[in-house]
């Protein structure tokens, strides 16, 4: 006769790990990932950027009047739009386009004066750093020089205090624009003796600037 079925008992303890298998073949290598790093600076008085560098977008310099913030920036040329209401209040903020006030020839060009300013922001890959220096043109060891030219602001004497930029040796104005509506302006800067050496710095001479990455 057949036996009777068996009754269920709980499992023996676990045994002692196996033996560390070989390493597998190196898969596929994937694709490569995206972009990244990498600095943006802005190109004051150009529209187009060096030939390293990558154009985000073409702008138009403009800054504050008088009150406000007290940077210069770059809007778009086609700006879009929130909710508005037409018309100047008579509380908020107020945007001007910028203009030169050079009436000698300093830059490269000619014929900037009253017009007003473009400005190109830049995009390069490699760098993970930028830094504009003002009073030379050259950059330290080890950086790339960008572009260089002359260091410019608002007048010492109005009430609007700006930053300083540095406006591209062969800058250009905007083509098409009205001259002389003196909404933001851009000066030349100057060394002043006492607080600054004199020599080496020289009393009314217009300073330079460079741009570098690295």
């Amino acid at each position: 006769r057949d036996g009777r079925d068996g009754k269920d008992v709980l499992p023996g303890p676990k045994g002692p790990p196996g033996l560390k298998g070989e390493i597998g073949h190196q898969g596929v290598r994937g694709p490569p990932g995206p972009k990244s790093g990498g600095v943006q600076y802005v190109r004051w008085g150009r529209s187009a950027c060096p030939s390293n560098a990558t154009l985000v977008k073409i702008r138009v310099i403009a800054c504050s009047h008088k009150g406000g913030a007290s940077d210069y920036v770059c809007l778009p040329e086609t700006p879009k739009y929130g909710r508005y209401k037409d018309g100047l209040q008579s509380l908020g903020g107020y945007m001007y386009g910028a203009e030169y006030e050079v009436s000698f020839e300093l830059f490269t060009k000619s014929g900037l004066y009253d017009h007003e300013v473009p400005c190109a922001v830049c995009s390069v890959q490699t760098p993970s750093a930028k830094l504009m220096i003002p009073a030379t043109y050259e950059c330290p060891a080890g950086w790339k020089r960008e572009y260089h030219g002359y260091l410019m602001t608002e007048h010492s004497k109005h009430i609007h205090q700006t930053e300083f930029i540095c406006v591209d040796q062969d800058a250009e104005f905007v083509s098409g624009t009205k001259p002389d509506l003196d909404g933001a302006v851009l000066y030349p800067v100057e060394g002043r003796c006492g607080s600054l050496p004199c020599l080496p710095y020289v009393e009314g001479r217009e300073l330079t600037c460079v741009v570098c990455t690295k």
